[in-house]
């Protein structure tokens, strides 16, 4: 995924499916100047954790 695609993500009120390492997650935040965001995965709250948006991906 993109960048430009996390940020709509993040910011559309529609939740989309987001998959992380095949599960799927909620992205929390975007951090434009690291190309990085803050998900964590829906079925386990309360762990965040930061990725790098490409290795997210939308179904």
């Amino acid at each position: 995924m993109n960048l430009m695609r996390a940020k709509e993500i993040k910011d559309d009120p529609n939740m989309k499916n987001v998959v992380y390492k095949g599960k799927y997650v909620y992205i929390n935040e975007v951090n434009d100047d690291k190309q990085k965001a803050i998900i964590h995965y829906l079925k386990e709250s309360g762990t965040e954790f930061e990725v790098d948006v490409t290795e997210l991906n939308e179904e």
